[in-house]
């Protein structure tokens, strides 16, 4: 019995060599951060420098953005402290004109917004209505 224990440590030994393998296919791990292989553009061109981003917080209300935005200007109506508010205003307004009216976050404030328009000057007919009809400190502003 010693002799077949002896026999089998001697051929398993034997059988080993001195050449190391390794399990890995000679590729390395794959960054998921990185850029693709083979590429050397610069995935930000085109974009400017990010100042801020903001998340909500879980269960926060979120405004959805008109999908027609014709222009840089709008009239702002009002800076809400809430989400809450500026949505019950935006809906309010919505309601007295046929703009569309956006919800902007900004610094610690929801600005509610109303139409989009090219120039200052095309949004003065819209302030001056929006001002006699509730919201004495309208102003136009470029969003």
């Amino acid at each position: 019995m010693k002799y077949i224990v002896a026999v089998s440590v001697f051929v398993l030994l034997a059988g080993c060599g001195t050449t190391t393998v390794s399990d890995t296919t000679g590729d390395e791990a794959v960054d998921p951060y990185a850029d693709p292989p083979g590429y050397t553009g610069d995935p930000f061109a085109g974009f400017g420098p990010v100042t801020s981003i903001r998340f909500p917080a879980a269960g926060e209300p979120v405004a959805e953005q008109p999908a027609d935005t014709g222009g840089a200007w709008s009239v702002q109506v009002a800076a809400c402290g809430t989400m809450d508010a500026a949505l019950t205003l935006r809906d309010t307004v919505a309601n007295q004109t046929n703009q569309p009216v956006f919800v902007d976050h900004v610094g610690n404030y929801y600005k509610v917004r109303v139409g989009s328009f090219a120039t200052s000057a095309e949004s003065d007919q819209l302030r001056i209505q929006l001002r006699s009809g509730g919201y004495p400190d309208a102003w136009s502003i470029q969003r």
